[in-house]
């Protein structure tokens, strides 16, 4: 399984037959394989997390879905290949990929996808959103709605996730990545979402908080960074 870090919370994942190629908005895009299946997934709309330009990517790729939640419009002229719309709470099958969705605490959703031999989970932007400058009604409903959330991952067996770790959250900023990581049974976790500020995983692998998952860490240096797995 080959991993790139393409930029921000954009991933691609290379397995035997397939890759998926999550939140895609900044960086430079790998070279994939044209002899596999391609899935493009954006979790939302914001501009962070969906570019346009993925919609070329069918001009180049000979087998390429897209899946979207609903929030995510594309014009018929935009139109290249097989486009799936997912509800919140909602499960597809995409071929013989199947995919669920979580309802986020921002916009649009998560995605659990099971590819393969592989169960592969990206938040997009579910995440324990707590702001300072919030009442504590707002912080109180995020918590909730958020544990509530990864509640709904209990007893799946998680290959691999793409998790948020947002530095601009300041003394919260770990928050909902320890939360998920202590509810969760995930192998290899990659910190997401940093706005190229990645000293923030060495702030957080120092803390005596993450000791018991801080090996399943993978740490990210730069855009562009490939991991063999």
């Amino acid at each position: 399984m080959r991993v790139t870090y393409i930029g921000h919370s954009g991933f691609s994942v290379e397995l035997e037959s397939h890759i998926l190629l999550f939140d895609y908005y900044e960086g430079t895009m790998p070279e994939f394989d044209p002899a596999k299946k391609l899935l493009v997934f954006a979790s939302h709309s914001h501009p962070d997390h969906f570019n346009r330009e993925i919609l070329k990517l069918a001009d180049v790729y000979p087998d390429v879905e897209y899946v979207f939640p609903k929030d995510i419009r594309i014009a018929k002229k935009e139109q290249r290949a097989s486009e799936h719309f997912m509800r919140k709470r909602d499960e597809i099958t995409v071929g013989d990929t199947k995919v669920k969705s979580l309802r986020s605490t921002d916009e649009g959703v998560a995605f659990l996808v099971r590819c393969e031999d592989r169960i592969i989970y990206h938040a997009g932007d579910l995440n324990w959103w707590y702001w300072e400058e919030e009442d504590d009604a707002y912080n109180r409903m995020m918590r909730g709605d958020y544990q509530k959330e990864i509640e709904t991952l209990a007893g799946e067996k998680i290959d691999l996730a793409f998790v948020v770790l947002d530095p601009r959250q300041e003394e919260q900023f770990y928050w909902g990545f320890d939360w998920y990581m202590r509810h969760t049974d995930t192998k290899i976790v990659f910190p997401m979402h940093m706005w190229k500020q990645y000293e923030v995983q060495d702030r957080l692998i120092g803390m005596e908080v993450s000791e018991p998952y801080r090996e399943k860490i993978m740490r990210i240096r730069e855009m562009g960074q490939v991991f063999e797995l």
